[in-house]
């Protein structure tokens, strides 16, 4: 791991002096660049929100990139996916806002549950790996059930400013929106008019505005009842999804509409070329952002909470994880994340969690540009067809029926 997290506890935790960090080995010029980012801290009272963190970006020198080995990371990431991944074949038993008692069901790709109610691929989250997941979702209904799934895409722009360079270009794959980049993306393997069957302006892009979309989408239908399946290309975010969606749902306003949910798992992958498909700042970012609330703010399933205002369930086996394990993800990765995570889970001082917030931050904005992301698309889509084939044309239908009957994510 870096330096700079080393010299923010040092610098900004413990109050050490250049000369006390020279002495023992650290750099000047690193040294320097964390005085600089604690004096930008300071003089922004240590905002780590967009704002904040563009306040700091636009002053600060670029820093020294970090390398990634992935047999140290490993361990790290199989852990994350136990942690906030969740098995297929898994129930989570909930109230809905009917007083009803629910399911969420989960399952891996290759097979959703049957006698699904007006069914729903949503594709969404935020990583330009989804796509790519949902494709083999489309693939093996279509041989199982010899029917198109539909698809909604959801999701508005990108994650604390970092992607502000990539969604706001007049040309590329993707441009204006999350939802917008994923639309483009499934229009590359399969034809318009499906892909744009159902397209609407989803204007929300946390979790919570995410829900309140669908469920506009529901009435919009006029659907009673409805089956979302849900696809985010993130291995580690199941957990945190449902916890949030399951207490939601128990809110009156969502009354009006039977939404169930069906989450399929996706799993760990790092064989893509887009920058959160592989070991990579970003990757690590949508981690921590997706394991670090699953302590903050819960409540158990039978309404037991030491929180004022309870975000998320309590998702069985979260209190005993390995959380020392992710730690360093946690920690060092959190550019998409928020201080709390670090301090309840580890302790740690807010100042000095701020600071490897904002730390994490840079090393983010400085790992990708918007091209690479194109090429990382297009050569991550090419990659896939190359293996299941092509669509050019004709019946969808019977594209998906008759392609390989080999499953890509094994």
């Amino acid at each position: 791991m870096g330096n700079y997290f080393e010299l923010a506890q040092a610098i900004i935790g413990d109050g050490c002096g250049a000369q006390e960090l020279i002495s023992k080995g650290y750099a000047k010029e690193d040294i320097e660049n964390v005085e600089l980012l604690q004096r930008l801290l300071e003089e922004n009272n240590y905002k780590c929100n967009a704002d904040g963190r563009a306040y700091v970006a636009e002053r600060m020198p670029k820093l020294k990139k970090r390398t990634f080995d992935e047999d140290l990371f490993m361990q790290a990431l199989e852990e994350a996916e136990k942690i906030g991944g969740c098995r297929p074949g898994t129930k989570y038993k909930y109230v809905d806002a009917r007083g009803e008692n629910a399911v969420a069901k989960v399952c891996n790709l290759y097979k959703l549950p049957s006698r699904m109610v007006n069914p729903y691929l949503v594709v969404f989250s935020g990583m330009m790996t989804a796509p790519i997941y949902a494709m083999e979702i489309l693939r093996f209904y279509a041989k199982q059930h010899d029917e198109l799934l539909p698809l909604v895409a959801i999701g508005k722009g990108g994650n604390k400013g970092l992607y502000e360079s990539v969604f706001n270009r007049q040309e590329g794959i993707m441009i204006g929106s999350e939802y917008g980049a994923y639309l483009n993306m499934l229009e590359m393997m399969a034809p318009s008019g499906y892909v744009r069957q159902n397209e609407k302006v989803f204007t929300d892009m946390d979790t919570e505005g995410n829900l309140y979309e669908l469920y506009r989408f529901a009435q919009e239908q006029n659907l009673d009842e409805v089956t979302y399946v849900l696809c985010t290309g993130n291995f580690s975010y199941d957990k945190r999804l449902l916890a949030e969606w399951m207490l939601m749902l128990k809110r009156p306003e969502f009354a009006g509409v039977k939404i169930n949910i069906v989450l399929a798992h996706c799993p760990l992958c790092l064989n893509f070329q887009v920058p959160e498909g592989h070991l990579s700042e970003i990757m690590l970012g949508y981690i921590a952002a997706s394991i670090g609330p699953l302590m903050k703010d819960t409540i158990s399933f039978d309404g037991k909470t030491s929180s004022e205002h309870p975000e998320r369930y309590l998702m069985p086996g979260v209190d005993k994880a390995k959380w020392h394990l992710v730690q360093d993800i946690i920690s060092e990765y959190s550019n998409m994340g928020w201080p709390n995570y670090m301090e309840i889970l580890y302790g740690e001082d807010h100042k000095v969690a701020v600071a490897k917030i904002i730390l994490s931050d840079l090393l983010a904005r400085d790992s990708f540009t918007p091209e690479m992301y194109d090429r990382g698309i297009q050569q991550d889509i090419t990659n896939y067809q190359s293996l299941v084939g092509k669509y050019y044309g004709g019946s969808f239908l019977r594209y998906l029926k008759n392609t390989m009957d080999y499953e890509f994510f094994v």
